[in-house]
């Protein structure tokens, strides 16, 4: 019996010593910032966004980035409860799925502008396929000043159309490099996008106009 007390406390000990040892681990973001309500603050939204199971891993990011960067506490604190905000309307947009990357792949979405009512639509179509890349390029592509309407509309049909995620990656290299070479960004967006659709059809066999996208307007 004195045995078994013994190993039992020693395991206790063990869980004890490692478990404060991970949330000083965790802690350590947090501490740097120097104002005591804004440092209690950061802690409470990601708690917050733990207790909702959305990632955190994003937001002690956050936090980082802004120590990094010397900004104000309260920045930090508004920031990492923006991103929180934003990952919280992602996970609805995704459901089911509450799989990380996805989600901060949908909420950098949300930040460069993107509709919640567009993500949804993309789980719509893609309901059981992971979104991550299309959304990773969508945002990029606005960030790199294709306009919000042409980028959606062609990262919608290369989803009807099937495209992998290669083909989705490779697009958002092209439409990258033809803008630093002095092509207008949506032009580039139309070129690349439609070149990523031949290609499909000519494996396919299956014409762009078998599948309406639009009700009216042209491509």
């Amino acid at each position: 019996m004195r045995r078994c007390a013994i190993r039992a406390s020693a395991v206790a000990l063990f869980l004890a010593v490692t478990t404060h040892a991970a949330d000083a681990q965790d802690a350590t973001p947090y501490d740097a910032i120097t104002d005591e309500p804004a440092r209690a603050a950061v802690r409470t939204i990601i708690a917050d966004a733990a207790a909702r199971g959305l990632p955190t891993a994003p937001l002690v990011t956050k936090v980082r980035e802004g120590l990094a960067k010397q900004a104000a506490p309260e920045r930090i604190r508004m920031a990492t409860a923006l991103l929180r905000d934003r990952l919280a309307t992602a996970a609805e947009a995704m459901a089911p799925s509450r799989a990380a990357d996805e989600l901060t792949a949908a909420a950098d979405a949300l930040q460069a502008g993107i509709p919640a009512a567009t993500l949804r639509d993309m789980r719509r179509i893609w309901p059981s396929k992971p979104l991550t890349v299309p959304l990773g390029v969508l945002a990029e592509m606005v960030a790199n000043g294709v306009s919000r309407p042409v980028a959606t509309r062609r990262v919608r049909e290369l989803l009807l159309k099937g495209a992998t995620l290669t083909q989705f990656a490779a697009l958002g290299t092209t439409v990258r490099r033809d803008i630093a070479a002095g092509l207008a960004p949506d032009a580039a967006m139309e070129l690349r996008s439609k070149g990523v659709l031949s290609l499909i059809e000519s494996r396919t066999g299956i014409g762009t106009t078998s599948t309406p996208l639009r009700p009216t307007g042209k491509n």
